[in-house]
């Protein structure tokens, strides 16, 4: 597309373009007014030259002492300086109105390309669903990743195990080593006894001795029982 006309060859010659019939006109109307114009501007150049003719021929006829001729000379110089006048005022409005033709042009090819700017933008949104689709896609994206977060908050938590009080626990502690304290006392008094008994009986019984070692393990073995249930019962009660 010529934004600024073309000749009149070009124009006869042209045909349609795709640009539809508001392009066309405004480019024909360019195109004649630069041919108006240029004949415009050939007319000045013919007008210039006969009113150097004239003046020539005035000074030509006044070294001759005719004055009326060069009178004569001087009107018609007059004459072609006001047509002149006439066309240079005449120029300036069609090339004022050209102009303005060509700032058409340039603003419709302006306002084309932006419909086409504006139609492949459209179509790409559209294309991605929209606003509220890409709103959608970061909100399920920020959606997932709080959800791993919490899942790994959850897999990395301590699990409770039903731990027990720490009061309890120490207070077992305690029973405990009471417990073998008192076991261990009573074995060592059992066992002095025991050791007493079986060195007498040892000398005078002997077979009283035996007797009596068996009823001392028979005693321990009865004592370990017993603190083996007080130990029981004292958890079932916890």
């Amino acid at each position: 597309m010529n934004l600024f006309g073309r000749k009149k060859q070009d124009i006869s010659s042209s045909g349609s373009t795709s640009n539809g019939p508001t392009t066309n006109s405004t480019t024909a109307a360019i195109g004649k007014l630069r041919d108006h114009i240029e004949l415009l501007e050939k007319r000045e150049e013919l007008l210039i030259r006969k009113i150097d003719n004239e003046i020539k021929q005035a000074k030509s006829f006044g070294n001759q002492n005719k004055k009326r001729e060069a009178l004569v000379c001087l009107k018609r110089k007059n004459m072609y300086q006001k047509q002149l006048d006439q066309i240079a005022a005449t120029k300036m409005n069609l090339e004022m109105q050209r102009l303005q033709l060509e700032n058409v042009n340039i603003t419709q090819a302006t306002l084309e390309v932006t419909k086409h700017g504006a139609k492949a933008m459209a179509d790409a949104t559209r294309r991605m669903g929209g606003v509220d689709a890409v709103e959608n896609v970061i909100d399920e994206m920020e959606e997932g990743l709080q959800d791993a977060k919490e899942i790994d908050d959850a897999i990395s938590r301590p699990i409770n195990y039903g731990q027990e009080d720490d009061d309890e626990l120490l207070a077992q502690l305690e029973e405990l080593e009471q417990g073998d304290l008192n076991q261990q006392f009573t074995n060592d008094v059992t066992d002095d006894v025991t050791a007493n008994t079986n060195a007498n009986t040892n000398e005078e019984f002997p077979q009283a001795a035996q007797h009596t070692v068996a009823v001392s393990k028979n005693k321990q073995q009865l004592d370990e029982e017993r603190e083996l249930a007080e130990l029981e019962a004292s958890m079932a009660m916890n």
